[in-house]
């Protein structure tokens, strides 16, 4: 439990910064360089700065948004508790779109949010008999329009943190019940 306490205070520290910010900067690192905007083909393509949720390469020169690609290790150790190859699979696509800003990345990353709500989809039996599953799920998507509208209104970072942290422990919550049923 301190472990996670501690993972959180240092997300916050290092985020701080951007809590602040109107808008994101869009920096040179491994993966991207200032000439990369002005290509239109699909691979080279960076992400829109409308999905851009950090300062790119504050960290680390080699991940373009830190704490968004931390944070998603959630969805990865709660698809390996509930043996869950869509959440292991959106985890990562989630990872990959953070680290590596280019715009194909984020229909990955969108295809991997798609195979977790076709299991959800696949279990709506479960959520028929159980309609407190309906919290979660309810939950999980208002955290998801504050994190819209707070990145791309305010310039904030770490509501997409939490989005990520929150999501991969309703998921979990969410299969957990899946399971007992």
């Amino acid at each position: 439990m301190h472990c996670v306490i501690k993972f959180i205070l240092f997300m916050f520290l290092i985020s701080y910064t951007s809590l602040t910010m109107a808008m994101f900067e869009r920096e040179n690192g491994f993966w991207t360089n200032q000439d990369d905007e002005a290509k239109i083909d699909f691979f080279g393509k960076l992400t829109d700065p409308k999905s851009q949720r950090e300062n790119w390469y504050k960290v680390s020169p080699y991940v373009a948004e830190f704490l968004c690609t931390i944070s998603n290790t959630g969805f990865i150790y709660a698809g390996i508790q509930n043996n869950s190859p869509e959440l292991i699979l959106a985890g990562i696509a989630s990872i990959l779109s953070h680290s590596i800003p280019k715009e194909w990345l984020l229909y990955v990353d969108k295809l991997g949010v798609a195979l977790v709500i076709s299991k959800v989809v696949r279990e709506y039996q479960v959520v028929i008999d159980n309609p407190i599953l309906l919290t979660p799920l309810a939950l999980a998507g208002l955290i998801n329009a504050a994190d819209a509208y707070l990145a791309r209104k305010k310039g904030w970072t770490l509501p997409h943190v939490a989005w990520h942290l929150s999501a991969a422990a309703l998921a979990h919550y969410f299969l957990q019940y899946v399971e007992e049923s």
